[in-house]
């Protein structure tokens, strides 16, 4: 059975069965009736049932009838002869659901039935009554307690057979319940696929896939290995997917395609965007498409061509280049049709002015930039860009907007507007709608579902396993977006009510359109002709396979399984799988010992069959029920009684296995566990073969205090072998003796009688085990032994004997195979590979016996070297945190994670001891030179919790001492002149040739310069860094146990020469330095800054009033001259004054809002009393060592909470711009500067310096250290097949 249908079985109360035959006569129950009349079989089930009560004059107790089948569902009938309730005048009848307090709700069946009393004489006579009722746990029965009237109950009415005998005939009608049967395949020829907790995307995107017929013969005709695995080949899973939605009669599974991803659960429960899974998934299958007949298949179908073009206006230059795309992002914002988004896909963008087009022969030219389509695709996949980025919120909003189209796309309208020259223009380019996929929710979720068209007439709903029939206003108008209206109430000075809009958070996310002369090739017929002949047969073959399981689960409530243990079965388990008790179940050999049996089936028909199987007679077995007790054993509790086997299996409701919560199955009867399913009918039984000469001596009463028997199982126990076995069982006089038994034990065994013997009591084993030792001379009855307890038997040893031997006695045995574990140790670094080490432990290990085992085999000659982590019970993985150094007792408390057993321990190897590495911290540290570039490895420092800040830098000065020695010979080897050690400050910051790195020399060189530094006794600092900025310099005397390198990078530099206390004066500042990306831009400050982006890629030179070299009026970030000069044409003079205008919008934008994300590394700059902004720029330019021309196109503004951002001219005093905003400043400077120091520190919460620009990977956007946030919070598609 698979995990994800749950298997249903209601379970029958215990009801006096009459002995006459029923007479079941279904109706509408054969599963090949026509397929129009599929609906009416599955809405309803019909049959009837007669039931004979002889003599019934005489009857004046209750009658229940035998339990019958109708409709899938078990009945009884029950009759009052004499009426149910005063003044008894007539004849009550009543239907009754005898398993209706262990049906769910949602089976409950819901009949129409009559209830019809047979007149002999004239059947037109037949007294009847019907009602309608729903059969609950509370009203399992449904009737009339006033039928027939007494006085017309004879012979002479016709109401009694000649003999004396009434028939009753009940005729029930199933009313099914439609929201638990809405059949997707009858109702509409489709499946839908399950979801698997979050995979609705996929679901809508696979229905839009496979409902393109194309696309799914291609999908067949992928050659597959014969014996490949789908959940280990994607396109095997594709196929077997595909397939079974084209044949399968109910919701498809799509956990074999999600394994074959190589996804897990994690994955299943992340939802994704339906565009990017669209396009990771075609381009996975394009790649196992290669070098097969469909290697283009994909192409042909969703492959279109762009047409991009860069004409000059007033000069013969034009330059174009083709595109190939598989689909189109159209945008939503600003645009009410889909035409409107295609007007703005082929817009014309002009350059002129300052945003020029750069030529190779012309120079600088006014341009024509845009995009126009060569060919469409015959399947035409646009995505509706819904979602998109809210710089006011800094966050994905999604764009709810009306935005409309149509059920045919024209796009050869309007003369070809959207068409290239090249165009092919007798292809027309009309095409019709085929799929809507639908998002309802937000940014952060929602649903997906799919309106698909497939004969390209009716609308069909895919909503994961449900697929309905819908209008096309469903499917196109109510996708649009927008808001709906309604009428929430009148105004005061309003007559008719006031209709307000909400938006609609559900629409349109992707289309699919068709070629309509491409329709028929596209929407062509797919047959089983095309799946290959091999994969077909296992396909039919899978699914057939299925199909029975789902009718083996369907039908289940109508089985009971009984599992039945024998003698042999105790001889089997007892000293192999298991110690304690007697079976476990679980194990039992189904072929003998499983039985599956209708719920009606008389107890004496189950015999028979198990004779059949086993060969013991009917007359030779006896059955005993078993009980688990409340100290968790399991025993055979009682014998059936003659009543219980004489009746049906239903009405043995008193026997039934029902698991007691938080109670296994493994043990022996539990069946299930806490989360087992109370309807589950199974009974388990133990089967004990009667003598062929069975006498008096093998009775027995079911209580064995009241009777003169009791059933014992005997288990014999070998100290010397330390073995134990089961031998028989006995059912013996409770007034025997305990040497009575021993000595029946010894003869039983063939040892001589006058052996010494022992003899215990198996009590329990479960928190505890409790084996207790019978005395010689007392009767079993005085020791209150009862039916199904265990007797231990084993010779008794001397002292001399029972001391060489580590168990020699059964309760110190059973007490170690109790307490001994099975441990798997596995190497903290690969949880996932197979364990290195296998022990056998005992629960009670401690710690230190623990550890010295595992050294031991692995070699190790101090075990206090070894650090364990805990077994993660829920995701299979080592837990977060290590324990300390003999935390723990026993090893007990490592094997349970929140009361779940585990077997699995992970171990790492250290390098000192533990309770030594306890009392250190390990510290992460990247070392950055002057330009505040990472260098070389990240440092992993280990101090004594106590130690200080100031000792971690010092240890980390050493630390790179000793990796420029390292690297001396490798760059003595490449390089024969080296950085000078008589400019430190200089060589820390070594130039870099390419600005994103530089690689293994540049990083040589700053560890040369930082060990010259280091030499020379340069003090160095710790910043606390997150995300591109500096938070807080941390003072050197804080204890190192305060550092939070888990949340925090942690920064280690050498402070600048010029920043040192002793350099630093009162009238100065240090100020952070960070790289922000620009935020969006309104479309005049866009369009100037992309001219200036242009301009510096097509060659052009600084502007006037930028950058360290420009007027002292100009203004700080010279991306602009803001004073044009009169000195060119009138042409010039125009694109000129647009070019200020643009500047103007340009700066507006940067100071009202807040820059965009941070990258890069920061710095900190010193600001001398009295400098200008437009040398503050000068420093941070030579800093970066970014060219001149470069950096002067980058604007520099101030950003804090309050005032706003603050863009200064060059000319700025700085310290009179400070001294407006003392409430900005942190303070002192002494961390920042190593030293006291009357300097201000600027606080950078508040207050710092930005310099905007693009991270291209150069400049300061150099290598990160790496990250040590152990968490990852977003995760892209990935099909891993």
């Amino acid at each position: 059975m698979e995990d994800e249908q749950q298997l249903y079985e209601p379970v029958g109360d215990d009801m006096d069965a009459e002995e006459s035959g029923p007479q079941v006569q279904p109706v509408n129950e054969d599963p090949s009736v026509a397929a129009n009349n599929a609906k009416a079989m599955e809405a309803e089930y019909s049959g009837s049932y007669e039931w004979e009560l002889p003599m019934f004059v005489k009857m004046t107790e209750r009658q229940v009838s035998e339990t019958f089948e109708i409709g899938t569902y078990l009945w009884r009938m029950l009759c009052f002869p004499r009426q149910n309730t005063p003044p008894h005048r007539h004849v009550s009848l009543f239907l009754e659901y005898p398993e209706a307090q262990y049906t769910p709700p949602n089976l409950s069946p819901k009949a129409s039935f009559k209830l019809i009393i047979k007149n002999h004489k004239d059947p037109a006579k037949d007294y009847m009554k019907d009602t309608l009722h729903h059969f609950t746990m509370d009203q399992v029965d449904w009737g009339f307690s006033q039928t027939l009237p007494l006085t017309d109950v004879s012979v002479a009415s016709g109401y009694l057979r000649e003999d004396g005998a009434m028939v009753v005939r009940v005729e029930i009608t199933i009313q099914r319940d439609e929201r638990y049967l809405y059949d997707s395949r009858i109702e509409t020829g489709y499946v839908g696929l399950k979801n698997q907790g979050a995979t609705c995307y996929m679901n809508s995107l696979l229905q839009c896939l496979f409902n393109v017929p194309y696309f799914r013969k291609a999908v067949y005709h992928m050659p597959v290995p014969e014996n490949e695995e789908p959940s280990k080949s994607l396109p095997v899973a594709l196929q077997s997917l595909f397939y079974r939605l084209q044949y399968a009669r109910g919701p498809v599974s799509t956990k074999e395609l999600t394994k074959s991803f190589g996804w897990n659960t994690y994955d299943a429960f992340m939802q994704h965007d339906v565009q990017e899974l669209n396009r990771v998934l075609c381009e996975k299958l394009e790649e196992k498409m290669k070098n097969t007949k469909v290697e283009k298949a994909i192409n042909e179908l969703f492959e279109g061509h762009t047409y991009n073009f860069i004409e000059c206006i007033n000069v013969s230059y034009k330059s174009t280049r083709k595109e190939s795309f598989m689909d189109l992002q159209l945008d939503v914002k600003g645009c009410r049709t889909i035409y409107d988004s295609f007007d703005k896909y082929t817009e014309v963008e002009v350059l002129n002015g300052a945003n020029q087009y750069k030529t190779d022969d012309y120079g600088m030219q006014d341009a024509r930039k845009g995009i126009l389509f060569d060919s469409f695709p015959p399947v035409l996949q646009l995505q509706l860009k819904r979602f998109e980025y809210d710089c006011q919120r800094d966050a994905m909003v999604k764009i709810n907007d009306r935005y409309e189209f149509y059920d045919e796309l024209d796009l050869d309208q309007d003369d070809f507007k959207y068409l290239s020259p090249n165009a092919d223009r007798s292809v027309r380019n009309m095409y019709k709608l085929h799929s809507v996929l639908v998002h309802s929710g937000g940014v952060h979720g929602g649903h997906y579902y799919a309106f698909i068209r497939p004969d390209g007439k009716t609308w069909l709903r895919f909503d994961d396993d449900r697929v309905s029939r819908e209008d096309q206003r469903n499917a196109l108008d109510m996708q649009y977006g927008g808001g709906d209206e309604d009428m929430s109430g009148t105004g005061p000075y309003q007559q008719q009510p006031m209709p307000l809009k909400y938006a609609k958070f559900s629409n349109a996310y992707m289309l699919v359109y068709v070629r309509q002369s491409d329709w028929g090739t596209v929407m062509c017929d797919v047959t089983k002709d095309d799946i290959a002949k091999h994969l077909l047969d296992r396909l039919e073959r899978e699914m057939s396979d299925k199909e029975a399981r789902h009718r083996d689960k369907m039908e289940a409530h109508l089985y009971c399984s009984l599992k039945v243990a024998t003698d042999e079965d105790f001889r089997q388990q007892v000293g192999d799988v298991s110690h304690f008790d007697l079976v476990d179940h679980d194990r039992l050999p189904p072929e003998r010992c499983h039985y599956r049996m209708r719920k009606q089936t008389k107890f004496s028909e189950f015999k028979a069959e198990v004779a059949r199987r086993t060969g013991i007679p009917p007359e030779r077995q006896r059955y005993w029920t078993w009980k688990r007790r409340n100290n968790g054993t399991c025993r055979p509790e009682r014998p059936l009684t003659e009543q219980e086997e004489a009746s049906q299996l239903v009405d043995l409701k008193d026997i039934r296995d029902l698991p007691r919560e938080g109670h296994g199955g493994g043990g022996g009867g539990g069946g299930g566990g806490a989360g087992a399913k109370k309807s589950l009918m199974d009974i388990r039984l133990y089967l004990e073969a009667l003598p062929e000469d069975a006498n008096d001596d093998v009775r027995v009463e079911a209580n064995a205090k009241s009777g003169n028997n009791v059933l014992l199982f005997a288990k014999y126990y070998d100290p010397l072998a330390q073995t134990l076995s089961f031998r028989a069982h006995h059912v013996l006089p409770t007034n025997a003796t305990v040497s009575d038994v021993g000595r029946l034990l010894l003869e039983e065994q063939e040892m001589p009688a006058d052996t010494p013997t022992l003899l215990f009591e198996e009590v329990k084993f479960e928190p505890t085990v409790m084996v207790e030792k019978l005395l010689a001379g007392k009767q079993l009855k005085d020791h209150e032994l009862q039916h199904g307890d265990v007797i231990i038997y084993q010779r008794a040893l001397s002292a001399d004997q029972a001391a060489k031997l580590a168990y020699p006695t059964a309760d110190k045995y059973l007490a170690y195979i109790h307490n001994r574990r099975q441990v798997h140790f596995k190497k903290l670094e690969e949880p996932q590979a197979p364990p290195a080490v296998t022990l056998e432990l005992l629960r009670s290990t401690t710690y230190d016996e623990m550890c010295q085992a595992l050294a031991s085999v692995l070699g190790l000659d101090d075990p206090t070297k070894l650090r364990i982590t805990r077994h993660n019970y829920f995701s299979s993985a080592p837990q977060r945190t290590p324990i300390k150094w003999r935390s723990v007792a026993s090893l007990e408390q490592l094997l349970t994670h929140q009361q779940h057993p585990t077997d699995i321990i992970y171990y790492e190897v250290l390098d000192l001891p533990l309770h030594e590495m306890e009392q250190l911290k390990t510290v992460k540290v990247s070392f950055h030179n002057g330009r505040g570039e990472f260098v070389g490895e990240q440092h992993s420092l280990r101090l004594r919790k106590e130690a200080s800040v100031a000792d971690l830098l010092a240890e980390l000065a050493g630390r790179l001492v000793q990796a420029a020695a390292a690297a001396a010979p490798s760059s003595r080897a490449t390089s024969q002149s080296g950085a000078s050690a008589a400019a430190p400050d200089a060589a820390a910051a070594p130039d870099r040739a390419s600005q994103g790195g530089g690689g293994a020399a540049a990083d040589d060189a700053s560890l040369k310069a930082a060990a010259a530094l280091a030499a020379a006794g340069r003090p160095m600092r710790l910043l606390e860094m997150l995300s591109g900025k500096i938070y807080k310099v941390i003072d050197p005397s804080d204890r190192v146990d305060t550092l939070n390198d888990s949340y925090w990078q942690l920064r280690a530099e050498f402070v600048p020469e010029e920043q040192l206390a002793a350099n630093l004066g009162p009238g100065d500042f240090l100020v952070h330095v960070a790289h922000q990306l620009l935020p969006p831009l309104p479309q005049a400050a866009a369009a100037y800054w992309a001219a200036q982006q242009n301009q510096q890629q097509g060659g052009g030179e600084a502007t006037e009033g930028g950058g360290a070299q420009g007027r002292g009026g100009g203004i700080s970030g010279g991306v602009a001259p803001m004073d044009a000069e009169d000195e060119e044409e009138e042409q010039e003079e125009e694109a000129t004054t647009r070019g200020s205008a643009g500047a103007r919008a340009f700066r507006k934008a940067l100071i009202e809002q807040m820059p965009g994300a941070p990258f890069g590394d920061p710095l900190i700059v010193r600001v001398r009393g009295h400098e200008t902004m437009g040398q503050l720029r000068a420093k941070i330019q030579a800093l970066l060592g970014t060219p001149p021309e470069e950096f002067a196109r980058w604007p520099v503004l101030f950003v804090g909470t309050r005032p706003n951002n603050a863009w200064l001219p060059d000319s700025e005093d700085l310290t009179t711009y400070f001294g407006g905003h003392q409430n900005q400043f942190a303070g002192s400077a002494t961390a920042a500067a190593a030293g006291p120091t009357d300097a201000t520190l600027v606080d950078p919460a508040r207050l710092m310096v930005v310099v905007l620009h693009e991270d291209r990977g150069g400049g300061a956007a150099r290598r990160q250290p790496p990250s040590n946030s152990r968490y990852a919070y977003e995760k892209p598609v990935k099909i891993y097949a």
